[in-house]
């Protein structure tokens, strides 16, 4: 299972549990931020038509007095939203091309048929079960692979919201939270946006899906992965500490790969000596600025253990706090450059394993199994 993990930020208003409308402090232009953000200010700096940004410009989104933003756009609005061709960055999210009315027209989702969804003329019935648990509202296919082992796939989503709490050290979450099974990418894509396997979180509708199917997987005994860890520790970390900056994408999804710390067997730790051995790491600079163009198996696993290092020796407090100050803040809030702790980080992991693991790059670079 390659990973195909997303955390979703719709852009469109119609799709949010809520909005902000935000001020600039400079003007009277308005913009709707389509999350709700009552700590957030944005600057613009094209024109503004009837108080909304128009025309070609850089609009950029601050959370408090945090000096990165946590949202760019650069490119054509019109009367206050993403309209004609653009760049978008968010915490999570890195689009460029065709916006339409506040929307990013994906031309992937674009290629698949998505007039098939019912396969009859009329209302079709859907078969669903579904379950609360406490603040956790289960569904799950009525029939099927995922159905028959629910009970499995509940206690393990239950566990790991447990586990990922402790982690970081934060209470257990007790926000209303909507977790969805599905068994094909059809259906990932009618119900969480994204044609994808494995699982997607969005955290503004707070909602987790995961594909869970035994199409094409040999018969066997244990159950078939889901990547229930990783996306729960989406949902946790950002309810408990907001949407990291743009430039900690890494974090975020380094946090999430190292609370499940296993592909094939593999822990991070040995994955990223392996990767030091064959001079595979990426530059932080790449990491930081352009982390989903970088090879998702590396870039993954290596932002993992990087993260590993840094709660276990400086703490999650310290941690927390470069999560939301952004990544140019690393220097004065740990006293020294990352550029010494990358030093510092190799150095231990080849006292750890002074020979490292043989791992298979062929097999392992198509996802974890």
């Amino acid at each position: 299972m390659k990973y195909y993990l997303f955390v979703l930020y719709f852009l469109s208003i119609q799709f949010c549990f809520g909005q902000s409308e935000l001020s600039n402090p400079e003007s009277d232009c308005k913009f709707i931020l389509p999350w709700v953000c009552n700590e957030c200010s944005f600057t613009w700096t094209g024109e503004c038509l009837d108080n909304l940004p128009s025309g070609e410009g850089l609009l950029s989104v601050f959370h408090e007095n945090q000096e990165e933003p946590i949202m760019t756009y650069e490119g054509e609005m019109e009367k206050g939203r993403f309209n004609g061709q653009g760049v978008y960055h968010d915490g999570m999210n890195n689009w460029e091309g065709t916006f339409e009315n506040g929307n990013f027209i994906d031309t992937r989702i674009a290629m698949i048929d998505t007039t098939t969804f019912n396969e009859m003329e009329g209302w079709e019935q859907e078969s669903i079960v579904t379950k609360q648990i406490d603040n956790i509202y289960f569904t799950f296919p009525a029939e099927g692979y995922a159905y028959n082992h629910r009970d499995a796939y509940v206690q393990k989503c239950l566990n790991a919201i447990d586990a990922n709490s402790k982690l970081i050290k934060v209470p257990v979450f007790k926000q209303f939270t909507k977790i969805k099974v599905v068994d094909s990418k059809k259906d990932m894509l009618l119900y969480a946006g994204m044609p994808a396997g494995g699982g997607i979180a969005n955290i503004w509708t707070r909602s987790v899906f995961f594909m869970i199917s035994d199409e094409g997987v040999e018969e066997t005994t244990e159950l078939i992965k889901a990547p229930i860890k990783h996306e729960i520790m989406h949902m946790v970390a950002m309810t408990a500490w907001g949407m990291p900056p743009q430039n900690n994408t890494w974090l975020n999804e380094g946090l999430a790969t190292y609370a499940a710390n296993n592909c094939s067997g593999y822990t991070v730790a040995e994955i990223y000596r392996y990767f030091l051995e064959k001079n595979m790491l990426i530059p932080i600079e790449a990491l930081t600025s352009n982390f989903y163009q970088e090879e998702e198996m590396v870039s993954y696993h290596q932002c993992a253990f990087i993260v590993e290092y840094m709660i276990s020796n400086f703490g999650i407090e310290k941690f927390e706090e470069l999560w939301k100050s952004g990544f140019s803040s690393f220097e004065s809030i740990y006293g020294f450059a990352y550029s010494q702790m990358e030093i510092d980080l190799n150095k231990s992991i080849m006292e750890t394993y002074p020979i490292p693991i043989d791992i298979d790059w062929e097999t392992l670079k198509d996802g974890c199994k």
